[in-house]
């Protein structure tokens, strides 16, 4: 579906009810899509209209599509916690609650219009609920607050990351919010699945096997339940696994929680955008996460973007993480990447390996991707201005790929003696921490850009003063030139 249909959407919600408020329109159009995926006769959209009935004065007819949402939600198997959570979801859109069906006719009419023509215009490869909710974002008064979202480019960047195996691989996304890595993962494997198939990788029946497996890879979590309902509406749409949705705190899962056909299935990979006030501990999300895909293998890995200073705020928590996973990677993200949230701060993606604990000689590369091409306009949001994105991804994910920075860098800054003072703000560059400093040495906590920056700066200008003995003669005067023109600078 094209986005401007998805504008419309937006828009004729807005005329059923002008003072709908954000999570209301998107619980409203799940709740439509929950009756059509778990009641294929509801697709007739005659044979939905029918059964409601607009003109009772006893039963709203909101009230009456609601009904029937439920019905559909105990007619497929949900995790006890996740079906409640979605029922109690839908209360937001009753008829106490909204004027959906203020004007009678047109509820009716938006119905017909959505199931005959909406519904059927969403395809596989669509994003639809994370765009709609995007797009009422845009919208939204700060009094009329949601859940800050992911930016879509984003989160692929984080599924490329993971390396994920759609021969062995089962995603955890336990942050889930709409789903968005959920979806992004499934299709990456599908993908994967479909292209080696194509090339006689692999047989019909291995093919086959996969498909089936697939749907059983994806474990979902959030404690809030409209991205709950969100979220399995979306499983709906790609007939994934609705049981492994989770409606908990993400702190109290266990491995022991997974589960399909009394059987445990055992997360290898964990996606995740954590919240970021540090009353829903973050860190400690984070830390969770490592342990519940924690399992021996080699290439298990957490993708997380998150501010980088959460790291520095809990030390104790930071060593615990490093006891058990080497920290990677670490990608410095723009600055308004999470603008339209109004409080976010700069976030950046760091990649955890659990195979091992982090040694104090572990090299974790730095990578700045600051210019990702994005940049935000007011009533837009982020946008790919120049379609360089792409581009601009793929050079990140090579300099990733063959490990050597400099080879492929545009630049390499050498420090000497007349760059004494010069900071090279482009720079990317490897670092090494030691674990066992974290608790008490601030400085080693900070895993900050900036600070790994600073400390190779010092390093550098160290190295530069020990080559001379401290004897330092400026004997051409470059030096004294140099010191004169930063004095001078406004």
């Amino acid at each position: 579906m094209i986005l401007a249909d998805i504008k419309k959407i937006n828009q004729r919600i807005y005329e059923l009810d002008t003072n709908i408020n954000r999570n209301s329109k998107v619980i409203f159009v799940a709740a439509i899509i929950i009756c059509l995926k778990t009641n294929k006769d509801f697709r007739d959209s005659s044979k939905l209209t029918t059964l409601i009935d607009f003109n009772s004065s006893e039963i709203k007819p909101i009230d009456q599509l609601i009904k029937f949402a439920n019905d559909g939600i105990d007619g497929i198997e949900l995790q006890p916690e996740t079906k409640e959570a979605v029922k109690n979801s839908f209360k937001l859109i009753s008829g106490v609650n909204t004027n959906l069906d203020r004007d009678r006719f047109l509820f009716q009419k938006f119905l017909k219009d959505f199931i005959s023509n909406d519904f059927s215009a969403i395809t596989p490869s669509d994003l639809f609920f994370e765009t709609l909710y995007m797009e009422i974002d845009k919208k939204a008064e700060k009094s009329d607050a949601g859940i800050v979202l992911t930016p879509i480019f984003i989160a692929q960047l984080m599924i490329d990351l993971a390396d994920i195996d759609y021969k062995k691989d089962v995603i955890a996304d336990l942050c889930s919010g709409t789903g968005l890595f959920s979806l992004l993962a499934y299709s990456k494997m599908l993908a994967d699945m479909d292209a080696d198939y194509n090339t006689n990788k692999i047989t019909k029946e291995e093919s086959n096997y996969y498909h089936k497996k697939l749907l059983n890879s994806i474990i979902a979590n959030d404690n809030e339940p409209k991205m709950v309902t969100l979220c399995l509406a979306n499983f709906l749409l790609k007939s994934l696994n609705n049981n492994l949705i989770y409606c908990k705190d993400v702190l109290n899962l266990e491995k022991s929680s997974f589960k399909i056909d009394d059987e445990r299935l055992q997360p290898t990979k964990a996606i995740l955008n954590p919240p970021y006030e540090d009353n829903y501990k973050p860190v400690e999300i984070i830390e969770k996460n490592i342990n519940l895909i924690k399992d021996g293998s080699n290439n298990n890995k957490v993708v997380v973007i998150v501010p980088p200073q959460k790291f520095g705020q809990k030390k104790e928590i930071f060593s615990r993480i490093l006891n058990i996973s080497t920290l990677e990677i670490v990608i410095k993200t723009q600055d308004d990447l999470f603008v339209e949230s109004g409080k976010a701060q700069p976030a950046s993606i760091f990649v955890f390996n659990t195979s091992k604990p982090h040694k104090k000689d572990d090299v974790i590369h730095y990578y700045d991707f600051t210019d990702t091409g994005y940049v935000y306009l007011k009533d837009s949001g982020l946008v790919d201005k120049n379609k360089t994105y792409e581009d601009k991804k793929t050079y990140l994910l090579k300099k990733i790929k063959e490990g050597n920075k400099k080879a492929i860098s545009n630049t390499e800054f050498i420090r000497t003696w007349e760059k004494f003072y010069d900071v090279n703000k482009e720079i990317e560059t490897d670092a090494q921490i030691d674990p066992s400093k974290i608790k008490t040495n601030k400085e080693e906590a900070d895993i900050t850009l900036e600070n790994v920056t600073i400390k190779k700066m010092l390093l550098e200008k160290q190295k530069l003063i020990d080559s001379v003995g401290n004897n330092f003669k400026d004997e051409d005067g470059s030096f004294e030139k140099y010191i004169v023109n930063i004095l001078s600078e406004d």
